[in-house]
């Protein structure tokens, strides 16, 4: 799928976004600060897939929503505020 310039923009914002997110929350910020009181170096990497549909194919109208989380992955998704019903 050849994806428009525009659309990759926005994908990239929501990037930074996701990382300001975690920057900004009080509990990360905390947690952090209590590892590196316990004398470590902290070093945090994320890899995130994000998937695009056009919505004028008729098979994303159709297509169930795989549920195949974890609970480590329902526990960072919620971190982010992202409901999974």
């Amino acid at each position: 799928m050849d994806i428009p310039e525009e659309l990759r923009g926005l994908v990239d914002e929501l990037g930074e976004a996701l990382v300001s997110a975690m920057v900004l929350d009080d509990r990360c910020r905390e947690l952090t600060t209590l590892i590196q009181a316990a004398g470590f170096d902290l070093s945090l990497s994320l890899e995130a897939m994000v998937t695009l549909r056009s919505t004028k194919e008729e098979e994303a109208a159709h297509a169930p929503l795989s549920t195949d989380f974890s609970s480590e992955d329902e526990a960072l998704l919620r971190t982010f505020r992202i409901a999974l019903d």
